[in-house]
């Protein structure tokens, strides 16, 4: 009987110490526990797999290994999402064949900031918005209220609520202080704009698969927000249904996927105002990435409402990277 062929499963360490708040660190321990279910679906292909925490000493488990691949779900390194391209760095040093977004993609997308300036630049639709890194800064004239206020190099919903958006420069200067205390990270500004909350999943192939759905918020609000509690809460607070992308959509979120050097899978989160109408307000690379039924959100139940095998798309992403 032939060897089983080895494949890798690094994920994100998730120590409570690494992170600023409780709320941050349970948005990236949900991780192991996920990481065990796709284990299944490799193991049940015919490999060998083994889970790593995305650490040093896993780097250099991985030069003894020589694993014919590496699925990255690492979602941050010692508690930080910007250090992301750490991992996908060691592993080019290593020669080592991985899965989602590379070195440029994940370093990207690791600022809110960046990513949204290389989208502007190519004319791609993005809400206007500003950098800041003291509170004290003046508000560019071109920016008009209500704003709503945002983590740079945080995502999974963190710190997103009704405070969140504020209509004056009093409410901003608090907010903005707020997070870069709490934080010690960037703060980012932007447009509040009010439309369909729509999620996009885009998996790379020669011809992408493009699967969208629309939130529908149960509560009353009055700025319509897939907030943290939607996100992390137990109450189920919103609602699912299938979203028809128009073919201007899918073309301007296939350009993103490439201008931000995404690869094998990526989520957008667009607000859509009409079909010519819409804006890209959160990419993210190599979002949660899992079955339906685990913390995959979106990922695994976009695939389960168009009846599209979780397997199947494990099977293709290993075929890709590993020939």
């Amino acid at each position: 009987m032939s060897k089983r062929k080895l494949i890798v499963i690094l994920y994100s360490e998730a120590k409570r110490s690494y992170f600023s708040s409780e709320e941050q660190y349970l948005t990236e321990v949900e991780v192991y526990k996920r990481v065990k279910e796709v284990k299944k679906y490799i193991d049940k292909l015919g490999y060998k797999t083994i889970l790593l925490p995305g650490n040093i000493n896993s780097i250099f488990k991985l030069k003894s290994l020589r694993p014919i691949l590496v699925f990255n779900l690492v979602d941050s390194v010692y508690g930080h999402e910007e250090l992301i391209s750490i991992i996908p760095a060691a592993l080019e040093l290593l020669k080592l064949s991985y899965t989602g977004a590379g070195v440029t993609g994940l370093a990207i997308n690791g600022s809110k900031y960046l990513t949204k300036v290389l989208l502007k630049e190519c004319c791609l639709p993005v809400p206007r918005f500003q950098l800041f890194k003291e509170s004290s800064e003046e508000l560019s004239k071109n920016l008009q209220f209500p704003l709503i206020v945002k983590l740079n190099e945080s995502h999974g919903s963190l710190e997103i609520n009704q405070s969140s958006v504020v209509e004056n420069k009093k409410n901003l200067k608090k907010r903005i202080n707020y997070l870069l205390k709490k934080y010690r990270q960037t703060v980012i500004v932007e447009e509040y704009v009010r439309g369909k909350e729509v999620t996009v999943l885009v998996i790379d192939g020669k011809e992408k698969i493009i699967l969208a759905e629309e939130r529908i918020l149960f509560k009353k609000q009055k700025y319509p927000l897939y907030d943290y509690e939607a996100a992390w809460g137990e109450k189920e607070i919103y609602d699912c249904l299938p979203y028809r992308l128009s073919k201007l959509m899918k073309n301007i979120l296939i350009k993103a996927f490439e201008v931000l050097h995404f690869k094998d899978y990526a989520r957008f989160e667009i607000i859509v105002k009409n079909e010519k109408d819409f804006y890209i307000i959160d990419p993210n690379a190599n979002p949660s990435f899992g079955p339906y039924g685990t913390t995959s959100g979106p990922f695994g139940y976009l695939l389960y409402l168009n009846k599209i095998p979780f397997i199947d798309v494990v099977k293709k992403i290993i075929q890709v990277n590993s020939s």
